[in-house]
């Protein structure tokens, strides 16, 4: 009998020494462990836009797109959206008992693909808020990226989320309080093709030569100066003062002034703008601008701007004289690559058939008058037709009456007379 209370009390004090051992407690706080589920590092999300009536659809414009892609239309200001469950009120979605110990950090960052296929970055900014109107007005490749952390603990962690001098607890203060604590992250990125919904930019000089001018030399000249000029002024015409513009003449059909660029595809305008003494039929230096619309395409919302000129138009013609020669330059840029290249486009002199005229040696020349027209009624009509097409498909054409005025009975005020 006292052998079997003995060994009772034997075993009793080795349990007790069992479960104080350092081995056996951290086997115990395991098990208590795996009863709180652990907090992850990262959570889901997902990022798309909002309202995608305009996001087209894969192959617009015959694009052949990487994997989630999407096509987006230049300047539309899409509303980006992103979903995640950092930004819930519960952190339960996160971890069972878990707790939010912070607000959510929310950065937006859109990159843009340079000539090298590099992504360099067009803006990063923490707005803390699940959506961004991305409004894109250059055309691209692109990715629109968002990224979201907060603060999240498990339950034993410091009282209501509250550190040691009334801040958001840390995770140092959370994790000697007896809970675990991490910073949970959430990230999505989308690529986007930006489509090019603006016709080009087109300017035309003209220039008439007298006395012993190389007009070879001064076309190249001409179109060296052009190229210069377009990029300077981003298209738009490089001076307002008629003045400027006595040794040529000058046509400037672009996207407009800062107020009426940027807007969106289908009220996209054109600004036609006028200036020297060869438009019209006295020589006088001018300057007139006018706001002219275009033309979308609502299937593949390719824009056109198409100008006619003529009797009662903006653009009456070109006045050329007789006996004189003349040149032209026609160049044209491109909103795409933000007009940091200019190039040759299509232009020509035609008759009433469409027949080009070619030049009289290095320059063009007419020997009779054909204006007014009821005076030469007999005469040949001329045209002047420019058309330029950018890479999206997107046109900007021309076309103007050439007159060949009498040289005594015009240009009563011009410098040329």
């Amino acid at each position: 009998m006292k052998f079997r209370k003995s060994f009772w009390l034997v075993l009793a004090a080795f349990c007790a020494c069992v479960s104080a051992h350092p081995l056996w407690s951290a086997e115990a706080d395991a098990a208590a462990a795996e009863q709180v589920a652990p907090i992850p590092e990262t959570t889901d999300m997902t990022l798309g836009v909002k309202d995608d009536k305009y996001v087209m659809k894969e192959g617009f414009r015959g694009t052949e797109s990487g994997d989630g892609d999407q096509q987006w239309l230049e300047d539309v200001g899409y509303l980006m959206q992103e979903n995640s469950d950092l930004y819930n009120v519960d952190a339960a979605a996160i971890a069972e008992s878990a707790k939010f110990e912070t607000e959510p950090n929310i950065n937006w960052e859109i990159k843009k693909e340079d000539d090298s296929g590099s992504m360099t970055t067009e803006s990063s900014e923490n707005t803390n808020k699940a959506t961004n109107k991305s409004n894109i007005t250059t055309p691209g490749y692109y990715q629109v990226h968002n990224g979201g952390a907060r603060l999240v603990s498990s339950a034993g962690g410091a009282e209501d989320g509250v550190g040691s001098e009334g801040s958001a607890a840390s995770e140092d203060e959370t994790a000697a309080a007896g809970g675990d604590s991490k910073t949970v992250t959430a990230q999505q990125r989308i690529g986007i093709q930006v489509h090019d919904c603006t016709s080009p930019d087109v300017w035309v000089a003209f220039q008439e030569g007298v006395g012993n001018v190389d007009m070879v030399e001064t076309e190249e000249e001409l179109k060296k100066q052009m190229v210069a000029k377009i990029i300077e002024n981003l298209g738009q015409p490089f001076s307002t003062d008629a003045k400027d513009y006595e040794a040529a003449s000058y046509i400037f059909l672009e996207e407009g002034r800062e107020d009426e660029r940027n807007s969106i595809p289908w009220e996209k305008t054109a600004r036609l703008s006028i200036a020297g003494v060869l438009f019209n039929e006295r020589g006088l230096p001018l300057f007139e601008t006018g706001k002219l619309t275009s033309k979308i395409d609502q299937e593949d919302y390719r824009n056109h701007v198409n100008v006619v000129g003529g009797e009662g138009k903006t653009l009456k013609g070109v006045f050329v004289r007789r006996n004189v020669p003349f040149i032209f330059a026609a160049m044209s840029t491109d909103n795409g690559n933000k007009r940091t290249t200019a190039g040759q486009v299509t232009a020509q002199i035609e008759d009433a058939d469409g027949e080009e005229i070619v030049k009289d040696g290095a320059s063009y020349m007419f020997r009779v008058p054909n204006y007014p027209r009821d005076q030469y009624p007999d005469q040949p009509e001329y045209f002047f037709s420019t058309s330029a097409t950018d890479k999206d498909g997107n046109v900007t054409s021309i076309r103007m009456p050439l007159y060949v005025v009498n040289t005594q009975a015009a240009f009563e005020g011009g410098k040329n007379q």
